[in-house]
């Protein structure tokens, strides 16, 4: 069973510093972000992710026993990356926006723009960098998205390391 996302006292009160245009190495730390609303791609490096709020949530691993995660909020992240995710696009044109995360071994997933956006999602997806106070097993990390409103881990991506912003075609 999922338990809320839940700030922790620790959260910066100011917005993330701009973020790096250049073009990164393919082992860079940090997540690449691409795709609409970017004008090239963008490497959110820790540096940057450390400065936004952190959150943490509760849920079960993949071996099912109940951990907590901590890291910051998908969305957020995209926006440090300089995302154009205007809220007078959802509802409108940005409901057919979708995020894809990609990981190291191939592993994809995906999210509907409007579940990650606080004006329409109920809790927060994270990347998160922790689990149980402990840095991510290089086998998860260094960042996973979590999502604690999911019964199941599917779209718990492990080794995240692109989110690339979509349009869905027109049927």
């Amino acid at each position: 069973m999922a338990i809320p996302v839940t700030a922790q006292t620790t959260a910066p009160a100011k917005a993330p510093a701009p973020v790096s245009a250049e073009a990164p190495a393919p082992a860079a730390a940090g997540v690449l972000v691409s795709g609409a609303g970017l004008a090239k791609p963008v490497r959110v490096t820790d540096a940057q992710l450390a400065k936004l709020p952190r959150l943490q949530a509760t849920r079960a691993g993949h071996d099912g026993t109940p951990r907590t995660y901590s890291g910051v909020d998908l969305y957020a992240v995209l926006l440090a990356a300089g995302a154009d995710l205007a809220p007078a696009q959802l509802p409108g044109k940005g409901m057919a926006h979708y995020v894809q995360v990609g990981a190291a071994d191939g592993y994809q997933a995906v999210f509907a723009l409007a579940e990650l956006s606080p004006d329409f999602a109920p809790s927060p997806v994270l990347l998160a960098d922790r689990c149980d106070g402990q840095p991510l097993p290089a086998a998860a990390g260094p960042y996973q998205i979590i999502v604690p409103a999911d019964k199941k881990m599917g779209r718990c991506v492990r080794q995240v390391q692109t989110l690339r912003i979509a349009a869905a075609p027109r049927p």
